[in-house]
């Protein structure tokens, strides 16, 4: 086993030992309610910038880093379990991916730290306050909800001829989804129709069912697991001649016509960040939530082309990236 040494001078003897911080078998939790498969078109994942950040910070797994991961693999109702299993199993904190992994972890453990990316924390009485968590939960705050309304808007920008679009929602969205979309489409002077879906047998169906509401576009609610099954959620929309927009510059990648959101890849190696300065002794109640602004907008013209649509250039000039 590699050892690190620390040297100390006693009585003008260096003294050398080993450092029992490096050596320490580590366990960090990850639990998602996402896949355990790398999502197509992603250019980094929770897990992969999780490890890299750690062994950047001296923790690496076959030296002193243990990984319990547990995914539901779409299905949430797995979650509580598994965060038992990772409670059970003695780690030291867990990085909870969405409201419901964050709720099972802080059910089935009660004591270890938790770094949460989720959306309206305080809201969902996870932390009180983004500066002050005052709690054993620190982490990201994700504008979800209010990015649906910016993602219903650049649609309607999109697709300047279109009064009537469609939501494609997933079952579990509470009421304030409906209630911020409802406002937004008040001001964008549109008319919407919404389709649920509980599972992915369901996607043709809500979408040939926006499709027969004459939509000129579809926004995909932004949820954890629509956003693992862009490319088969892109491909169904597109078979309908329905444009859409979703919240994951990787989902515009992989047959999405436009994507807009927070920047992903900086959100999984913050989260990462997070992990490792718990893990050195920094206490997540001091540790103020963090709330990405930076936006990124991508443009999938290959896609708007076979739908035979034209994205105006108003629109063009703000992409961060374009698709041809």
């Amino acid at each position: 086993m590699r050892r690190r040494v620390a040297l100390a001078l006693l009585g003008g003897t260096v003294v050398a030992w080993p450092s029992a911080a490096q050596d320490k078998l580590r366990r960090v939790g990850l639990l998602s309610s996402g896949l355990s498969v790398p999502t197509p078109g992603a250019p980094t994942s929770w897990r992969g910038e999780l490890l890299r950040v750690l062994a950047e910070s001296g923790f690496s797994q076959g030296r002193n880093l243990e990984l319990l991961e547990r995914y539901a693999e779409g299905q949430p109702d797995r979650l509580p379990a598994m965060a038992r299993e990772i409670g059970a199993a003695s780690a030291e904190v867990v990085l909870a991916i969405t409201g419901d992994a964050i709720r099972a972890m802080a059910a089935a453990d009660r004591a270890t730290p938790i770094v949460m990316v989720a959306s309206d924390p305080v809201e969902r009485g996870f932390i009180t306050s983004l500066a002050r968590p005052g709690g054993r939960m620190t982490g990201l705050n994700f504008q979800t909800i209010d990015g649906d309304a910016k993602r219903l808007q650049l649609l309607r920008e999109a697709i300047p001829g279109k009064r009537r679009f469609g939501v494609l929602a997933y079952g579990g969205s509470g009421p304030r989804l409906a209630q911020v979309l409802a406002q937004a489409a008040t001001q964008l002077d549109i008319e919407l129709a919404t389709r649920t879906v509980s599972g992915s047998a369901e996607y043709a169906t809500a979408l040939a069912a926006l499709k027969k509401d004459g939509v000129g576009g579809v926004l995909i609610e932004s949820t954890q697991v629509l956003s693992t099954d862009a490319v088969r959620l892109a491909a169904i929309a597109e078979a309908n001649g329905l444009p859409t927009i979703c919240e994951w510059d990787y989902m515009a990648r992989v047959g999405c016509m436009l994507g807009y959101g927070h920047d992903i890849s900086y959100a999984h190696r913050r989260a990462g960040e997070y992990v490792a300065r718990i893990l050195k002794g920094s206490r997540p109640a001091e540790l103020p939530v963090e709330q990405p602004d930076a936006w990124k907008l991508t443009i999938n013209l290959g896609v708007a082309a076979r739908l035979g649509l034209t994205v105006p250039p108003a629109v063009l000039a703000r992409a961060d990236a374009v698709i041809d």
